[in-house]
């Protein structure tokens, strides 16, 4: 009996499905039944399309017309390209094909007027002839990114100037702990992933280029943005810590990055104490027009740098002092020497000592190849025997403390390598070793104002670019009894 109840059931339950698959089965043939009807009514269209397009005839025309265009810049334009080896630059002018007038001014443009007076082994130069006719020079220094470039008409140079490689800034924190050196610590921390467009230091070229980012990096931290508060000598001690935020220049060309500067830095001390600086974008010329430049304060507004610096060489010793009589090393009689001989290998950078005008810059007799900057506050440096002057400055240029201004060289009465550093007050020579320096002018007025209310910012926007909170420094409480003190 329960048998059959359940056969029925069963029975039932399939005779329901069967007319639901029928019910779907005639729903899906009326909607595609509808749609043939409306695909056959359908009115045409009257735009007449024509034919269909000719798509490799048209490919076939437009090679055959870069073809034309190729063969008609062949019969006019022409490339000749030489490189510098171990021979000169006018020897690799001469490859060119340039003699006469042409040779001489390429030669003078070049080393004069743009600045390249020393070349390396494996720049290139390329000659641009125009139906036979001289149309450009190209100079391709294989340290600088960007080339010299000189332009000619009926022969002879019209303009030239150097053109830099296309690039853009950028900004980037950097956070580390010192194990050992300040070097290491910014070698394992400090190198953009996309140093090189691989990524990696894959050449010798890339290595090169790391160990020149980081040198550049600790140069300006060290001998330039912290050379007065912290000796890193004896004051570094593995677990000190180092906050920066720095600008890089991104070159799409080649997919490099190099450094371009420090913006701001704090240097934690194991053992307790922070040295900050803080930039501060200002001009020191009040004259409409002048250049905007950046400086680094304390917290407070005073400067991190003095006026000067000690010594206008990174590194030499004092091969002749200061003195009131000299037996002259050329003149072999006894003299006054009002300045201070530092010897450095040929070459060695001369970096202005403080912010300043330029007032002469060539030959001076005995000085040789001669510079001299004019200071605030009535002093004034001098710099002599230069083996050369530094590109893109001239009389009336200013240049900031620690820029380079020229090279040491032997010209003048000299028996060697040196530079002759001298310093006047108020028309007056001193003795440089023994000046008392004065610090170099703080914030006042309006800008302290600008800059202690942008400070907040810019901590604020660095800890969140960090990603981490950055150290402040320790406020020392004041007690009850000394604040009684000091109101009575």
């Amino acid at each position: 009996m329960e048998t059959g109840c359940s056969q029925g059931a069963t029975d039932r339950r399939r005779r329901k499905n069967l007319l639901r698959y029928k019910r779907n089965l005639w729903a899906v043939l009326l909607i595609v039944a509808a749609a043939a009807v409306t695909f056959i009514a359908r009115t045409p269209s009257d735009r007449n399309l024509g034919e269909p397009w000719r798509f490799g005839y048209y490919i076939s025309a437009m090679e055959d017309a870069q073809t034309e265009i190729r063969a008609a810049m062949a019969d006019t334009i022409d490339v000749l390209t030489s490189v510098i080896g171990d021979g000169f630059l006018g020897g690799a002018v001469r490859e060119l094909g340039l003699g006469g007038g042409q040779y001489l001014s390429t030669c003078g443009i070049l080393m004069d007027s743009l600045g390249w007076s020393v070349q390396q082994r494996g720049d290139t130069l390329s000659a641009i002839y125009c139906r036979g006719a001289l149309s450009e020079v190209r100079a391709f220094p294989g340290n600088r990114r960007g080339f010299y470039s000189i332009q000619f008409e009926n022969g002879s140079p019209v303009a030239w100037e150097y053109i830099p490689q296309e690039r853009w800034i950028r900004q980037r924190t950097i956070c580390c702990e010192v194990s050992s050196t300040v070097w290491d610590a910014l070698w394992d921390s400090a190198l953009p992933p996309d140093l090189s467009q691989s990524g990696m230091l894959l050449s010798s070229r890339d290595s090169s280029r790391a160990v020149g980012y980081v040198s550049e990096l600790q140069h300006e931290l060290t001998d330039r943005l912290f050379c007065y508060d912290i000796d890193f000598y004896y004051d570094v001690q593995p677990g000190d810590s180092l906050w920066l935020i720095i600008e890089e220049n991104r070159y799409p060309g080649d997919g490099e990055t190099g450094f371009r500067r420090i913006l701001a830095a704090k240097y934690k001390f194991a053992y307790g104490g922070l040295a900050e600086a803080f930039p501060f974008f200002h001009r020191p010329d009040e004259a409409e027009g002048a250049e905007i430049l950046l400086d680094h304060y304390h917290r407070d507004g005073a400067s991190l740098r003095t006026m000067f610096l000690k010594m206008p060489v990174p590194f030499g010793r004092v091969s002749s002092p200061y003195s009131d009589a000299r037996m002259h090393p050329v003149l072999g009689y006894t003299r006054a020497h009002r300045g201070i001989d530092y010897a450095a290998p040929l070459g060695t950078e001369i970096y202005a000592v403080g912010d300043g005008t330029i007032t002469v810059r060539g030959w001076a007799g005995g000085y040789g190849n001669m510079i001299r900057v004019r200071h605030a506050n009535g002093y004034e440096t001098g710099y002599g025997h230069c083996n050369g002057f530094a590109a893109g400055q001239s009389v009336g240029s200013y240049v900031r403390q620690g820029e380079i201004i020229g090279y040491v060289g032997s010209t003048g009465l000299s028996t060697g390598p040196h530079v002759h550093f001298e310093m006047k007050r108020n028309g007056e020579y001193v003795n440089p070793a023994e000046e008392i320096v004065p610090p170099a002018n703080p914030l006042e007025g309006p800008e302290l104002e600008r800059f202690l209310a942008e400070l907040p910012v810019l901590e604020a926007q660095w800890s969140m670019m960090s990603g981490m909170e950055l150290p402040v420094p320790e406020v020392i409480p004041v007690s009850a009894d000394s604040t009684e003190a000091l109101e009575e």
